[in-house]
């Protein structure tokens, strides 16, 4: 927890209605960290009325979203790229502002949802606005390298703000946006974004497609200077998407052959489209540790020091690829995969 400091902001709510809080550290190079957590979605009365809480988990009930951040919750996600003592962490003297994630929208909704007598405050919008308002006291200068991260949910998140976050320092010349484990093809989304989330007219304008992840990157990319270079990761089989995309298209949040087969499909074809309509963009793609039992693969790299160091798929591992990426030499690993898919 080195050097990390904890703030709470004015106004601001979790889903639950607890205060809402981010993280930041001072960094000792000229280089700015915008990193955006996940933590699940709710998109209707069943998933607003299941947030992630220990009676959940002793009763193994499904559970859909992070509602608030606990103490112990607070520790335990400042490691892997967070982790500031870890010499192998590329970011580890970076200034770095963590927005979390309790709204249950993405990051993107506006709305007091309302399921029987309680109410979900989907205030992502508020509480981004929010964190970024710290930003001209926190890291005033124009930084040499911007980087817009977010993971699973955050990583939806990262490329809706990536413009208006660099538009705060229009005259750096180098921004890297990086959408770790974030996909979920639904048909649902447009209407999730319009009447659950009230997501702001301009961004909802481009939630139209049963692929939001492709819809955002559009977004960004429309919006963004065209030196921006956009960053893609996933694992093939993510275990958490799969149940929770197969919850979302047929009601049961589950692993089976249908729901593996749709996942890793509807993934390789948004990968293909976004290489092929988003400059600069570059994707790394494995499916390291598969699991023979019900054929899956873990969620995401950023906080499993194993996941992101390690040579995970074609001798590089995702902190290399990163490294590599930031510096000017970005690379697409899994190529293979996209490949396989043709056959």
């Amino acid at each position: 927890m080195s050097g990390w400091k904890k703030m709470s902001l004015d106004g601001c709510v979790c889903s639950n209605g607890r205060p809402y809080q981010i993280s930041l550290k001072k960094g000792t190079v000229n280089k700015l960290l915008i990193n955006f957590f996940g933590g699940g979605l709710s998109w209707n009365a069943e998933t607003a009325a299941n947030p992630l809480g220990i009676g959940a988990m002793l009763k193994k009930k499904d559970y859909y979203y992070i509602s608030h951040i606990s103490a112990p919750m607070f520790k335990m996600m400042h490691i892997g790229l967070l982790d500031p003592k870890d010499q192998r962490n590329p970011f580890r003297d970076w200034y770095i502002l963590n927005i979390f994630y309790t709204s249950a929208d993405f990051h993107i909704g506006n709305h007091d949802f309302a399921y029987g007598d309680q109410v979900l405050h989907h205030h992502g919008r508020k509480n981004v606005a929010a964190a970024l308002g710290i930003l001209p006291e926190f890291f005033p200068q124009t930084p040499d390298t911007l980087m817009i991260m977010g993971q699973s949910a955050g990583g939806f998140g990262a490329l809706a703000y990536a413009p208006q976050i660099q538009a705060l320092y229009p005259d750096c010349k180098h921004t890297v946006v990086y959408s770790e484990g974030s996909h979920i093809h639904s048909s649902l989304w447009p209407e999730i974004a319009r009447d659950v989330w009230k997501v702001r007219p301009e961004l909802l304008a481009y939630i139209k497609s049963d692929d939001l992840i492709v819809d955002l990157f559009r977004y960004a990319r429309d919006h963004m200077p065209d030196s921006t270079l956009f960053l893609h990761s996933n694992t093939l089989w993510d275990k958490m998407l799969v149940e929770m995309m197969y919850k979302m298209n047929h009601g049961k949040k589950i692993v089976n052959a249908e729901a593996l087969k749709a996942f890793h499909h509807t993934l390789i074809s948004a990968v293909r489209t976004l290489k092929r309509e988003i400059p600069h963009y570059t994707y790394f793609l494995t499916e390291y540790e598969k699991n023979p039992k019900d054929g899956t693969t873990a969620h995401t790299f950023a906080g499993t020091p194993k996941f992101l160091y390690g040579e995970i798929q074609d001798s590089m591992s995702v902190a290399n690829w990163l490294c590599r990426g930031i510096a000017g030499e970005p690379t697409d690993i899994g190529t293979k995969f996209l490949k396989e898919e043709e056959r």
